[in-house]
């Protein structure tokens, strides 16, 4: 064949099948997972976005010279 192949509906890039992918094998290791770990891992993810929110808003900040 000359590479083109028939579809129906939206083809997705290769990003969106890894991201995919992994999203999967994080489901499957969320899922062998105690609750104590599984709370331990979600306080952990909140704080690191918390901090990770404060950082960016931070550094918007100072890229305004300081001023809101």
């Amino acid at each position: 064949m000359n590479g083109n192949r028939p579809s129906i509906g939206i083809e997705f890039d290769d990003k969106y099948t890894d991201a995919k992918n992994k999203l999967i094998d994080f489901m499957v290791a969320l899922s062998k997972l105690t609750e104590m770990q599984k709370q331990q891992l979600a306080k952990e993810f909140i704080t690191s976005a918390s901090m990770t929110t404060s950082l960016e808003q931070f550094l918007n900040y100072m890229k305004n010279g300081g001023i809101k």
